[in-house]
Parts: C-alpha cells; sequence; structure tokens
C-alpha cells in the first residue's frame, strides 16, 4: 500500500504541472483585442495616437468588431485609419462617444495571429483622465467580435483597455523638471487569476514531494 501511494505521490505532480501549463496557455492565448499604448500622458490640444490590436488567439479569424467607448468631454476624435492586418477595414464615428470599427479578411483566406486593425487618433481637449474601452458582453452580437465563421471566439475579459492622462503643458513641464505628478490608475487588468492559482498549486507541489520522504505519513 505504501508502494502504491508513492506512485500517486511522483505521478501527481506532474499532472498538475501538464493542467497548469494548459490552463495559462489558453488563458494568455485568449482572442482578444488590445489598446496599445494603454496609458499616455498627453497636452490639451494635441494629437495622440492609439493603436486598436487584435489577437487571434491561434483561431482562424473572418473578420472583427471593434466597438469603442470614449470620453468624448475630455477626448475628440480626429481620424481612424485603416491597419494592415485586414484588406478592408471601415469605420465610423457618427455616434458620439463611440468608434466603430469592422476588419474583413478576404473570401477563404482566414487571419491568424497579431496585428493592427486601425489607428486612431485623438485630441486632448480639456484637462482630466479619459478612459477608453471595449464594449464587450458574452453572447451580445452588438458588441465587440472577433469572428470565426459564425461564431464569436472572442474573450471579453482579456481585451486591454486604455486610460489617458490630459494635463495642460505647464503641468507637464512641471513633471519633466522632477516635480511631483499626479498619474491616473491604470485600469484593472485580467490575468491576476493565473499566476495566483499557478504559485498555489507549485506550493502543493512542493507539499506533496516533501511527503514523499516521510512515507510514515502515508502508512495504512
Amino acid at each position: 500500500m505504501v508502494i502504491k501511494i508513492k506512485r500517486i505521490v511522483y505521478i501527481l505532480p506532474i499532472g498538475l504541472l501538464l493542467f497548469l501549463t494548459s490552463f495559462v496557455r489558453a488563458q494568455t492565448s485568449s482572442p482578444h483585442l488590445s489598446l496599445v499604448p494603454s496609458t499616455k500622458s498627453e497636452v490639451v490640444g494635441d494629437n495622440f495616437n492609439v493603436s486598436v490590436n487584435v489577437d487571434t488567439g491561434g483561431e482562424s479569424i473572418g473578420s472583427v468588431d471593434a466597438i469603442i467607448e470614449y470620453n468624448q468631454n475630455l477626448l475628440e476624435v480626429i481620424s481612424v485609419s485603416e491597419g494592415s492586418f485586414f484588406p478592408t477595414v471601415t469605420s465610423t464615428t457618427t455616434t458620439p462617444g463611440k468608434i466603430k470599427i469592422y476588419g474583413i479578411a478576404d473570401t477563404g483566406a482566414p487571419k491568424t495571429g497579431t496585428g493592427t486593425l486601425a489607428t486612431v487618433t485623438f485630441k486632448g481637449i480639456v484637462e482630466g483622465t479619459a478612459l477608453v474601452s471595449f464594449v464587450c458582453q458574452l453572447g451580445s452580437t452588438a458588441d465587440s467580435n472577433i469572428n470565426k465563421g459564425t461564431v464569436d471566439v472572442i474573450e471579453c475579459s482579456a481585451n486591454s483597455n486604455g486610460s489617458y492622462v490630459i494635463d495642460s503643458s505647464d503641468s507637464l513641464l512641471a513633471t519633466e523638471s522632477g516635480l511631483p505628478e499626479t498619474t491616473a490608475s491604470a485600469l484593472p487588468q485580467t490575468g491576476f487569476l493565473e499566476p495566483t492559482i499557478l504559485l498555489l498549486s507549485v506550493g502543493v507541489i512542493l507539499s506533496i514531494l516533501g511527503a514523499a520522504f516521510w512515507p510514515g505519513v502515508f502508512k495504512i
């Protein structure tokens, strides 16, 4: 009986590690959208660019719908230019506070990998912290989508939103001269669950391996 328990003790950690590897890989490679850069400080009246990027998470996709909300009291959309990931990209900014960008692959040539869907040029119009985020809800077709055929494969929780500080030139000059700067807190990001589970599981594995050197504990 002791021998059988020892075998379980040595096999269990291997199984746990394989599971954790698959779990973390699935989480980090989920189809999602991101804004790059996700944080930035700009002067009132200046233009700045934000890339809208897509990661297919290894899936072969036919199209992407990126629906983005922004604070229209702090930001003005100057332009939306198409990226290189899709051969066909269209956009609309007619709804105040919202940007809609659509990317479509050629027929019979689905896209896989990562790339830029479009680049949005904003202008800060007043001081403040402007949040820019993807509208995304599981099961909805009127929001952001990453489409594999007729199936939406986007992982909403994996999307990366943006937070942009619009400040006066005097404030930025003070920051550059070494005076204290007040910056916005970054938006909550997903991904903290995976490292926590990994660390806890490693602790369990080490405990099991340690117990293997005390066979008396497992005698029945």
